[in-house]
């Protein structure tokens, strides 16, 4: 579907969603496109990047869109690519995915007060921006969970299960967004050299090293999170582990004594008498408060 979702003296506006064949050849040709840069464009899954040709830049950016479903390739899960020609009198964008952010930039450049000098590079920055800026939204969500799962990290044991694999599917979209965030530098940066306007490439430069920060500062305190989480919960295990010793090692001498006398044998010292009953009663009082004693001066208690 081809829409011109702007057009003034200097330059036209194209989009292109879920093109069909027909329509990319038409643009190959009317545009003098790069047919490898147009297969970069269409490719779901490619990663961001920047090539500078003779009669165009091409940019290739991802914007954050979580999906349902999962993928074999990580990043098209929780992001969707956008493929942008940038001519002298035309800007070109390509995608599969709808974009949230296109309404809002057609409705800001159409009621801005210089729409009719407005330039490729100028709609090209605001893209850039928007496209960085859909990763700010997840950035601050998943630092509010950090901050929930910090203050309920000593929770019920089942509680904490739950816990762990919601840490690890976080850890997994903050990793991404992190490494989809410094590939966008890396376009920024090979943009650097034909850039003509400093202020508005230093706007988009500055924000995505923002939004990058935030992220890197998720992964690391998932990762940190997640450490701990494991630690408490082996504590926990290793608590219940010294609970169970220390009833063992009550009861082992009072069972050895109860199991040597309930011996079918005919003949066994006491058996028959009240007072070794008593004798052997108190004998097993003072071995539990000896072994609780000793327990007490070892600190195992």
């Amino acid at each position: 579907m081809e829409n011109i979702f702007f057009q003034n003296n200097c330059f036209t506006w194209y989009n292109l969603e879920n093109p069909e064949e027909k329509a990319v050849a038409d643009y190959l040709q009317k545009f003098s496109l790069s047919t490898y840069t147009m297969q970069d464009a269409l490719e779901a899954g490619h990663l961001p990047k920047f090539e500078h040709q003779d009669d165009f830049d091409f940019f290739l950016v991802r914007f954050y869109g979580k999906e349902k479903r999962s993928y074999s390739n990580i990043v098209r899960e929780f992001s969707h690519k956008i493929g942008i020609f940038l001519g002298e009198n035309f800007l070109i964008t390509i995608h599969q995915k709808e974009v949230p952010f296109w309404d809002q930039i057609i409705s800001e450049i159409k009621n801005g007060p210089n729409k009719e000098n407005l330039v490729p590079r100028k709609l090209l920055y605001k893209i850039l921006l928007k496209t960085i800026h859909t990763f700010h939204t997840p950035s601050v969500k998943i630092s509010e969970q950090i901050e929930i799962y910090e203050q309920s990290l000593f929770t019920t044991e089942r509680e904490l299960k739950l816990n762990l694999k919601r840490l690890y599917e976080l850890k997994r979209e903050s990793s991404t967004c992190t490494k989809l965030l410094l590939l966008t530098r890396d376009v920024l940066n090979e943009f650097k050299p034909y850039i003509k306007n400093v202020a508005s490439f230093k706007d988009a430069h500055e924000y995505n090293t923002k939004v990058l920060h935030l992220h890197s500062q998720n992964t690391d305190d998932l990762q940190n999170l997640f450490t701990l989480t494991i630690s408490v919960s082996d504590q926990r295990a290793n608590e219940i582990m010294k609970v169970l010793t220390v009833f063992s090692a009550f009861f082992l001498p009072l069972t050895f004594i109860t199991g040597f006398y309930g011996m079918n044998f005919d003949f066994i010292p006491g058996l028959h008498s009240a007072t070794s009953f008593y004798i052997l009663f108190a004998m097993m009082i003072a071995i539990a408060v000896t072994i609780f004693i000793w327990f007490k001066r070892k600190k195992f208690l």
